[in-house]
């Protein structure tokens, strides 16, 4: 049991006093001090609070306060009513959700970082839009090389076929020299596909969605850098529509 009671909320002064108690049944202050290892300017504390709990009993005997450890079946159902309080709690919590979102809009835009490493780091990162979209939203793509596709065609085939079921729009901004991969999607429902005037070389492209925006890079180690910010969203989307403006259909 040493340990065990920490792990469920009693500190390491309950702990001690409870099993001190268990072990030599009532007691006054004295022995219970002595047994637990802690000193009385602490124990009539500890006491309180297990007796608040339920799990340690008094009673007066010739006028002297004795102590006494309930059965360990009590805490199971000491365990039971905190389960049942915090069930309580967590159901009016959700009816105040809103009242607290309010406090959201207004103070900020949520912000978040994180780095997704090696080919399944971009898949995942690829999952992670399409699970997040919703039917009938955009994702903006631009920069999107020739080069690093040629192992994981499979793949994107496979994610816009899924894209497209979903009714999720996209809208791609090619590099001139991947054409190739541009002709093999502009074809597909829900997609619209133009490319940049000038040729460039690039290793990394950016994709945007809702509050999101992922920079992909799959030279030498593949990997993706997500940002979740509105502002950051809100900023590459404006990038975003002046590429779309230069860029050309064919």
């Amino acid at each position: 049991m040493v340990n065990n009671l920490r792990r469920i909320g009693f500190t390491d002064g309950e702990e001690k006093v409870y099993i001190a108690l268990l072990k030599i049944g009532s007691s006054t202050t004295g022995p219970i001090a002595k047994e637990a290892g802690v000193s009385r300017s602490k124990l009539y504390e500890i006491l309180e609070k297990l007796s608040k709990k339920g799990v340690v009993s008094h009673f007066k005997k010739n006028n002297v306060s004795y102590f006494q450890a309930a059965h360990p079946k009590r805490i199971v159902e000491y365990l039971q009513e905190k389960e049942e309080e915090l069930h309580r709690q967590k159901n009016d919590f959700e009816k105040k959700i809103s009242f607290f979102e309010q406090f959201l809009n207004q103070t900020g835009v949520t912000q978040e970082a994180e780095v997704f490493e090696g080919m399944d780091g971009i898949k995942n990162v690829r999952e992670m839009a399409l699970g997040r979209m919703r039917r009938g939203e955009t994702m903006l793509y631009f920069g999107n090389p020739a080069s690093g596709h040629e192992h994981v065609l499979g793949y994107w085939d496979d994610w816009n076929d899924r894209r497209i079921k979903k009714k999720i729009t996209a809208k791609i901004i090619y590099n001139r020299d991947a054409k190739e991969y541009g002709e093999r999607r502009k074809h597909q429902r829900y997609t619209d596909v133009r490319y940049l005037p000038k040729t460039g070389n690039t290793h990394a492209w950016i994709e945007i969605y809702g509050s999101t925006v992922a920079i992909v890079m799959k030279h030498k180690t593949p990997m993706s850098i997500v940002i979740n910010n509105a502002l950051v969203a809100e900023s590459f989307k404006t990038y975003f529509d002046v590429l779309w403006a230069v860029s050309l259909k064919k």
